[in-house]
């Protein structure tokens, strides 16, 4: 793992080669053969979740899937790096606020993305607003080599944002651009988004990501 910290203006850790060559391809496979389980992403919650042009991406709840976490090498990997590796949770207990809350928390959510066609997109957003089950958010990025999309940049932004936009242009945004066997991580209360991404329709072709909540329960 190669560990980069940005402190101004959003505390954010970047780590490439998060897992081995032999990981990232069984976690690609394990995504693409379980190709049916992905829907369109609502936005929303309760009575008001629906599908919009806000948030256009596929997505599959891993956790609802697997019933024996250690019968996907995705959940298996995850669960491992969080509680096993010691590199990666020692650099989490010394980053910035609030990252470093990952040090006290004792529960994830784990959902797999996939963008790519006729531009999917998810426009600015918090994953969450005080809130104990997501404090800590983790991006993991996996595709087809060499990279089969365009676009799919991660934004962050400290500015307050409005029906998917920054409010104050005034603040500088941070753009990432996807890298296989890359995570990313920052506050879940932090501001960003995805931008429209496009790649062959073939769904192995698409930008893949595991989102990760982190928390307390």
């Amino acid at each position: 793992m190669k560990f980069e910290i940005i402190y101004e203006p959003i505390p954010v850790i970047i780590i490439r080669d998060l897992f081995s060559n032999e990981v990232n391809k069984k976690i690609l496979a394990e995504s693409i053969s379980n190709e049916k389980e992905f829907s369109y992403a609502v936005t929303g919650g309760g009575d008001k979740e629906k599908v919009s042009e806000f948030r256009t991406n596929l997505v599959a709840f891993y956790d609802n899937m697997y019933d024996d976490r250690t019968k996907s090498i995705l959940l298996e990997s995850i669960d491992g790096l969080f509680s096993n590796n010691d590199e990666f949770k020692e650099t989490m207990a010394s980053a910035p606020y609030p990252i470093n809350e990952f040090a006290h928390t004792n529960y994830h959510e784990t959902q797999v993305s996939r963008y790519g066609d006729q531009g999917q997109k998810y426009n600015y957003h918090i994953d969450a607003f005080d809130s104990k089950t997501r404090r800590v958010t983790m991006v993991y990025y996996f595709n087809e080599e060499p990279k089969p999309y365009t676009g799919g940049i991660l934004s962050v932004t400290r500015s307050p944002i409005y029906k998917g936009n920054p409010i104050d242009k005034t603040q500088k945004v941070i753009d990432i651009e996807p890298e296989n066997n890359m995570a990313i991580i920052f506050g879940s209360h932090v501001p960003h988004r995805v931008s429209p991404t496009t790649s062959p329709s073939d769904f192995n072709k698409g930008r893949f990501s595991v989102n990760c909540w982190i928390g307390f329960r």
